[in-house]
């Protein structure tokens, strides 16, 4: 009986430790991609913009483009603003970021160049907002928000 009992203890002792390291491992996040291997669906979803020199900051919406594979087409708004959205079409290459946007859907009124920062994996871009109409350029920020994607 003993025996039994000491080769039952055993075996549920095993069965706990393998339990413990497979919940281990799932918990381990995933290495990022470096920004040279991200593509415009990487950046699919809701990022925060913040503009230097503007007053608060603005949320920005992209998706696919359903007319160019790896493009990208969205919006933003500025906080405050009654306008309504600016659109957005642009796209990623090798880490390089570029967006137009068009305060009327037909006029560039201006342009974002970026790069993807390497250790954010693939969650925060920064660069350099020209307004089209007056070429000031500003540094901008782009975080990527949490949530549904």
């Amino acid at each position: 009986m003993t025996l039994r009992f000491t080769t039952l203890l055993i075996a549920a002792c095993a069965l706990c430790t393998g339990v413990n390291a497979q919940n281990a491992s799932k918990s381990t996040p995933a290495p990022c991609l470096a920004p040279e291997a991200l593509g415009a669906v990487h950046l699919y979803g809701l990022w925060r913009a913040e503009i230097d020199g503007e007053p608060g900051g603005a949320s920005v919406r992209l998706q696919k483009d359903p007319e160019q594979d790896d493009s990208l087409v969205g919006s933003i708004q500025r906080d405050g603003a009654k306008a309504k959205p600016a659109l957005l079409a642009g796209d990623l290459q090798h880490g390089d970021f570029q967006l137009e946007e068009s305060d009327d859907g037909v006029r560039i009124s201006a342009t974002w160049s970026g790069q993807v920062v390497a250790a954010s994996c693939g969650k925060e871009i920064k660069g350099i907002w020209t307004n089209a109409l007056t070429d000031q350029t500003r540094p901008f920020v782009l975080r990527k928000q949490g949530g549904w994607e």
